[in-house]
């Protein structure tokens, strides 16, 4: 078990299927779980944060990374059953789980079916548990038109998919002007998924509903919504609204906790100091 280093681990899953991920510490078990096309290495500020208290662990959810690339599993419902297979291995039993963006999706396919019993609380990072929605005042990735294009226009090559996540990087993703260094730096993490898996899991994404199960969630354990500034108008009130029991905290962009890890870990630690 990893006590004073950042260890870089596999586990198999599946039959020829491993994922990777990062551990350091002890104690309760604490999962973070990334975004679409991101490693666990996005979550570096927390894992040396955390773990003088906590077993912090950071995947690589299938396909990204240096996980095992598949032409099939590329969907939320599969990465919720690697996270079980993951969680069972290593038993991490009363885990906390903290995903961001479509990480939130794979905490919510989890729970959707392996229930809440191994769980202590959910933290879920900027992202609805309905991503697209017809009601203009709901909070979603975009309209239907906005989604298509990604999914037709851009995420169809390596050089459309980077240039997707280097305008979605810029523009959303990060609040300060970024030097060309750390762009590349994100581009490169984002760019060890390759285009055709991140396409598959953009789609499962998009038409994903965990609406139920993330009210479930927030009706029946400790939860907490990080929320970003610049849509927060729409999202907060859609948490208060549909997502009754979610803790909310609103900061920065959607990378809030790269961004701003030592306010970011701050409020995480708080919610955590309060858990049984």
């Amino acid at each position: 078990m990893a006590k004073d280093r950042v260890e870089s681990k596999y586990f198999r899953v599946a039959p020829g299927i491993e994922l990777h991920y990062l551990e350091k510490g002890e104690g309760r078990p604490l999962v973070f779980i990334p975004g679409l096309t991101f490693s666990g290495e996005i979550f570096k500020a927390q894992l040396e944060y955390f773990s003088g208290n906590y077993r912090v662990i950071a995947i690589d959810p299938r396909g990204q990374g240096l996980s095992a690339k598949t032409v099939d599993g590329n969907d939320y419902m599969t990465h919720g059953r690697d996270l079980a297979a993951l969680m069972d291995g290593l038993g991490l039993d009363g885990a906390v789980l903290v995903g961001w963006s479509t990480g939130n999706l794979e905490v919510w396919s989890y729970i959707r079916q392996f229930g809440k019993e191994k769980l202590k609380a959910a933290v879920t990072i900027d992202m609805s548990p309905l991503p697209l929605s017809a009601d203009p005042t709901w909070w979603t990735e975009g309209t239907m038109e906005e989604l298509s294009e990604v999914a037709t226009q851009y995420l169809t090559s390596p050089e459309g998919s980077r240039a997707f996540f280097s305008d979605y990087a810029t523009g959303v993703m990060i609040q300060h002007e970024m030097e060309p260094a750390e762009l590349e730096y994100l581009l490169d993490i984002s760019g060890r998924t390759p285009y055709w898996v991140c396409k598959a899991l953009f789609c499962d994404a998009i038409f994903s509903n965990f609406l139920e199960t993330a009210r479930e969630v927030g009706a029946g354990m400790p939860s907490l919504m990080f929320i970003a500034e610049h849509w927060a108008g729409v999202a907060r009130p859609f948490v208060e609204q549909q997502l009754p029991g979610y803790e909310i905290q609103v900061m920065g962009g959607h990378l809030m906790f790269y961004e701003y890890p030592e306010k970011w870990n701050g409020l995480l630690e708080e919610f955590l100091n309060r858990l049984p």
